[in-house]
């Protein structure tokens, strides 16, 4: 075993993760991503864009390093799912592929960024600012959190696939 074991189980974790969401949701047009599945919900596509934007924000946290514009704004960051400021989502449906290439980019930056981790860093802590105050939070937290958040989400939009009846024929 590799003298980064852990930090490859996580790689794995992130790609499986990943590989059965994106399988759940395969089977959907570009209409059924863009239009909420029941009344009151975001839209499937939301979701996945959400995915892409936490990806985005909590790398920046773990690395320091500012991500894209062009990235973020491909992500509809902070504009469709759950927006802090004014929601903007997209008028007109993205494309399958506009979705899979932002999910690609924002897993490729994550991973590639993780590659280059030391197990024993997995330990030390950042520093995220949380309102008025500090939170020292660890990188293994911020690693499987996104594991574990994705996951979460990924339940929420099968049983709305379901409850839509969109299920897989």
């Amino acid at each position: 075993m590799s003298g980064n074991s852990n930090i490859e189980l996580l790689k794995w974790m992130l790609e499986d993760v990943r590989k059965v969401t994106l399988n759940g949701v395969e089977h959907l047009t570009e209409d059924q991503l863009f239009i909420p599945p029941v009344e009151g919900e975001y839209p499937i596509g939301a979701y996945l864009m959400h995915l892409a934007e936490c990806e985005i924000y909590w790398l920046e946290v773990l690395s320091g390093i500012e991500q894209s514009e062009e990235l973020k704004k491909e992500a509809y960051y902070d504009t469709w799912f759950d927006a802090f400021k004014t929601p903007s989502p997209p008028l007109t449906p993205p494309s399958k592929d506009d979705y899979h290439k932002v999910l690609k980019k924002s897993r490729s930056n994550f991973i590639d960024y993780i590659s280059g981790m030391k197990d024993d860093e997995l330990d030390e802590f950042v520093i995220r600012k949380s309102r008025d105050k500090e939170v020292k939070i660890s990188k293994k937290w911020i690693i499987y959190h996104i594991i574990e958040h994705e996951a979460h989400h990924r339940g929420q939009m099968q049983m709305l696939i379901r409850k839509a009846g969109w299920n897989r024929k």
